[in-house]
């Protein structure tokens, strides 16, 4: 679970470590992920504790630490980050933590011909690094 404060206290290390204008690159899922099997959708990989506190908190923790002014959005795109699997053991094995209590699920899964994808949606985001007064980063590096 990501807990806001958490992310919040990460975000502004990694500011310290950057130098002025430097770039920080966020790259995380926005969804479930969908497994697929020869182009159709056959389920989702069940994540409600990720869906309803750890993006929301991921999102608000971004939120934040822009409106302190330690960031500065510069581009945003999105994208699907896809998990190539040969069997539904090898799926079911990665996937088992979210899938234990999916029997339907897990059922539609053996029957299904292989192979498989998990389809995530993510996005990609680059911010700037700024140092307001107040908010110290780290000297310039002397080639």
């Amino acid at each position: 679970m990501e807990d806001e404060e958490g992310v919040v206290h990460a975000l502004r290390h990694a500011h310290e470590l950057l130098v002025p204008d430097g770039t920080m690159l966020d790259l995380h899922p926005v969804t479930e992920g969908r497994i697929e099997t020869q182009g159709v959708a056959i389920g989702v990989v069940p994540e409600p504790e990720f869906v309803e506190t750890d993006l929301p908190n991921v999102e608000t923790a971004l939120k934040r630490v822009v409106a302190e002014g330690r960031y500065s959005p510069e581009a945003e795109t999105s994208l699907d980050v896809l998990q190539h699997f040969d069997t539904a053991e090898e799926l079911l094995e990665r996937h088992a933590e979210h899938l234990h209590g999916e029997d339907a699920l897990v059922a539609r899964i053996r029957s299904a011909t292989p192979p498989f994808v998990v389809r995530e949606h993510a996005v990609l985001r680059r911010l700037r690094a700024l140092h307001p007064a107040g908010v110290v980063g780290p000297s310039p590096r002397l080639s």
